[in-house]
């Protein structure tokens, strides 16, 4: 191991990162325990350790309980294309049935009421009615999304469309129910950010704590009335998102452009 400036839980860590990324080590393997990488390179336990910790922040290791510590399998990206609704019904099911693969999903419903931040989101006083439904999406029955959609019970309570996935319009989408209480929505927006995982989150999707993922903030807007605003999850190392933006033709016009 080169550079003895950096420390050496690092060095270990470069070490071994090395082998991994070159096939050396293959997914699925068994990593040396922490007496054999002792041994093997001279350094206290403690270091070792370190050593872990940072593969396993990188999504690189993965500890199985009785078993040891192995090289994780690294997940082909999948492309998942944002900002299409040119056909009816669930997007999740369209998108999913488009690579080829069988979409289905799990969920719950209940009624919750509007926190501070929901309330602003969804442009309510806090504490007013909301419906929640909690998904975990999957593909070939493999986990892959997590979400948790709110709709105000002001406007779907009451009416057909009051629970996501029961009634005559039951996982057909957001924007397929609202249209049929006259609420059709004209626009979605999505602010995206990434955050380590929660550890529920983990054991939803399958995946190790220390993994990245990225939270989509959807909102479906009617006009400018929000009827549904939901956060999604995805593996930051599984996926990509795609986003496909139309520009105006009034954009390009050059002779629009103020002179002078």
């Amino acid at each position: 191991m080169a550079d003895l400036g950096r420390p050496a839980y690092l060095r270990l860590a470069d070490a071994l990162r090395a082998e991994i990324l070159s096939g050396q080590r293959p997914p699925g393997s068994r990593v040396p325990s922490i007496a054999e990488l002792h041994r093997e390179y001279g350094m206290s336990e403690q270091p070792v350790r370190q050593a872990l910790r940072v593969l396993a922040a990188e999504g690189l290791i993965e500890g199985r309980p009785g078993s040891g510590t192995y090289v994780r399998e690294r997940p082909t990206l999948v492309r998942v294309a944002r900002g299409r609704y040119r056909t009816p019904g669930s997007p999740y099911e369209a998108e999913t049935r488009a690579r080829g693969v069988e979409p289905s999903w799990s969920h719950s419903s209940q009624k919750t009421y509007a926190t501070a931040g929901l309330a602003a989101r969804l442009g309510l006083a806090e504490g007013d009615p909301l419906m929640q439904t909690q998904y975990v999406f999957r593909a070939d029955g493999v986990p892959t999304q997590l979400s948790t959609s709110w709709e105000p019970l002001g406007l779907s309570g009451g009416t057909p469309v009051v629970f996501p996935e029961l009634g005559p319009l039951a996982g057909v989408g957001v924007v397929l129910r609202f249209a049929s209480i006259g609420l059709a929505p004209t626009r979605v927006t999505e602010d995206v950010a990434a955050r380590p995982i929660l550890e529920a989150e983990a054991t939803s999707l399958g995946v190790p704590l220390g993994t990245t993922v990225l939270m989509i903030e959807r909102t479906h807007w009617a006009g400018d009335v929000p009827v549904e605003t939901a956060d999604l999850v995805l593996a930051a190392d599984r996926f990509r998102l795609a986003y496909e933006i139309e520009v105006p033709p009034e954009a390009a016009n050059w002779s629009s452009r103020p002179q002078g």
